[in-house]
């Protein structure tokens, strides 16, 4: 998918993690704490949603590592498109 959606653009060249990281640190700093913290609500909201479901959270990212690796990269590109965005 991240292949697919850079098409050439230099600026979306590599990893989307590596790339995410690199804008959060060159962002206005209200922007990236704004991102930051959104992202923040999103992971207590689903850790405590799994968890109050029964589930083992460690077994499950254990089982299945590729496809949350796959979601992060997902989750990266969208992040900085949303800053991106935001900061022009």
């Amino acid at each position: 998918m991240w292949e697919e959606l850079n098409n050439g653009l230099e600026v979306l060249e590599g990893d989307p993690v590596k790339k995410w990281c690199e804008i959060m640190l060159n962002a206005s700093p209200t922007l990236a704490t704004k991102e930051l913290e959104k992202l923040l609500e999103m992971l207590a909201t689903y850790e405590l949603a799994y968890e109050e479901g029964g589930g083992d959270l460690r077994k499950f990212v254990h089982s299945n590592k590729e496809s949350i690796e796959a979601k992060k990269r997902d989750i990266a590109l969208h992040s900085s498109a949303k800053i991106l965005s935001e900061n022009e």
